[in-house]
């Protein structure tokens, strides 16, 4: 059985909930950003380096570990016992070096902080540690429900939180509590969140369980971890570092910390996709070895680039008109850094960024990750200390887009002389020639009727199902599949698929 089957029925739901999710942190990034201001966002920003960076140490691998392993586990042992054995260590390691890194912050942050000549932020030390043990856990129990394929949990429990982050922020602001208020809204809302993950794991912990042959899971987390390590480099949490190390102002980065945040929310029709990608083509892999791989690699990833094609080239369109939209002409200076983040970042995720790390461990290159890791994070640091005393935020926007592109493409060319893969990139291609022509129709229509972001989107949008409901890119084969998960939907999904063409035609 195709892995697209299961990939649809899981994304809908992902895609349900994390449309629900992202509205709501729209507000609330709407809300912290009008609140702050620019300068106080850069500090916003400086500050969750601190947990996110101290986050990357404590992962240990295991996110991986769970996510690889376990669905193997599972088909080799159907009784899940062997699995409960693994989810429960995972589990008490991730808590006792959680206390670990707690201790480290509490220890290490003067001297941190007296390093960017800023110390004046230990007074959110408290709030600092509070964040790193929500994020932290909250990696480690989503993970958990992604593997096990339980995405309508992760979509109701994930919304829940959003909102009560929303209302949090909201009374926070209301009594005008500043950084604290917006750190603290984060914390609250997600200790909510692991504890409804933690209380419904309950039967993935409790039961008999049996140790699993270890095999190749020591060596996995440990090159996962490393790739985890080296990867800081390539993260935005590095580009903000070393804008506070050359001194860039703090509205400055909070320009980076805008555009790179907008960025990644456009993606959010994938977010959650890669643990889920990893889960399926890991089985699908144990099951129909390599031939089976390269069939729903292809099909996974050509799925994921005409959900997420259209709403990047729209948005690289209309950077400066949707960051003024959503908040407010003082932020408009962002639009180039928006625009050139989409750019490199679009582009990398169309090629499947999100599933070539995943897919490079299922066929024992754990090798070629590491080193296009680490290749990756050097010339990122390389081109940050060239760029950001040059350019500031967008010489950083630059270099870390630029090296994750490269990081793709290389790891691309390693997967092709494995797995034939090349089908997926005349897929892809269409998916951009679609989108660019639509663009093409709304900017036509902005210039000679009327420009306005929201109307653009709505021209843009009807263009777009125009041109797939007039050229049918989709085979009856495709439209088969999307049927049987969605039976009721026939009648649309031939709206868009060409009668009598098969995958062969």
């Amino acid at each position: 059985m195709s892995a697209l089957r299961p990939f649809i029925a899981n994304i809908s739901w992902n895609l349900i909930g994390k449309t629900c999710v992202q509205l709501i942190l729209f507000a609330v990034s709407i809300g912290v950003t009008r609140y702050l201001g620019k300068d106080q966002l850069g500090i916003y920003a400086t500050l969750l380096v601190i947990p996110v960076f101290v986050r990357l140490l404590n992962q240990l691998g295991l996110e991986t570990l769970i996510n690889k392993k376990l669905p193997e586990i599972n088909v080799q042992d159907p009784s899940g016992q062997q699995g409960r054995y693994l989810v429960k260590r995972v589990l008490a390691v991730r808590a006792v070096s959680s206390l670990v890194f707690c201790f480290l912050i509490y220890l290490l942050l003067p001297f941190y902080l007296n390093f960017i000549q800023m110390p004046e932020l230990l007074q959110y030390r408290t709030a600092i540690l509070f964040y790193f043990l929500a994020i932290t856990l909250n990696s480690l129990f989503s993970t958990l429900f992604m593997t096990l394929l339980r995405y309508k949990v992760i979509s109701i429990v994930e919304t829940l939180g959003a909102l009560l982050n929303l209302i949090l922020l909201i009374v926070f602001i209301y009594f005008d509590r500043g950084i604290s208020g917006v750190l603290y809204a984060y914390i609250f809302s997600s200790a909510v969140t692991n504890t409804i993950f933690l209380a419904l794991s309950r039967h993935d912990l409790k039961g008999p369980s049996a140790r699993p042959k270890w095999g190749e899971m020591q060596g996995l987390a440990w090159t996962s971890y490393g790739i985890t390590l080296f990867s800081f480099g390539l993260m935005t949490q590095s580009d903000v570092f070393l804008m506070n190390y050359f001194q860039v102002e703090p509205a400055r980065i909070g320009y980076y910390y805008l555009a790179t945040g907008l960025g990644a929310m456009l993606a959010f029709v994938l977010t959650g996709v890669g643990p889920l990608g990893l889960s399926l083509l890991s089985e699908t892999h144990a099951r129909e070895s390599s031939v089976g791989l390269a069939r729903s690699w292809r099909e996974i990833v050509s799925f994921a680039a005409f959900l997420t094609t259209p709403i990047f080239v729209f948005a690289f369109f209309n950077a400066e008109s949707l960051i003024t939209l959503i908040y407010g002409a003082p932020f408009a200076p962002a639009g180039m850094a928006l625009s050139l983040y989409i750019l490199f970042f679009g582009m990398s995720t169309i090629l499947g960024m999100d599933f070539t790390v995943s897919t490079l461990f299922i066929l024992h290159r754990r090798d070629a990750a590491m080193r296009s890791t680490i290749e990756g994070s050097v010339l990122n640091v390389v081109l940050n200390l060239i760029l950001i005393p040059l350019y500031g935020e967008i010489g950083a926007v630059a270099a870390t887009g630029a090296v994750m592109l490269y990081m793709v493409v290389r790891q691309l060319v390693v997967i092709q002389k494995q797995i034939d893969i090349r089908p997926a990139f005349a897929t892809l291609g269409k998916c951009f020639l679609f989108s660019f022509v639509a663009v093409m129709v709304s900017e036509g229509f902005a210039r000679m009727v009327l420009d306005h972001i929201i109307l653009n989107a709505v021209v843009f949008l009807l263009s777009f199902v125009i041109l797939l409901i007039r050229l049918k890119p989709f085979t009856e084969d495709h439209r088969h599949l999307l049927a049987s998960v969605y039976p009721k939907l026939d009648p649309w999904f031939r709206l868009f698929a060409a009668e009598g063409r098969s995958e062969a035609g």
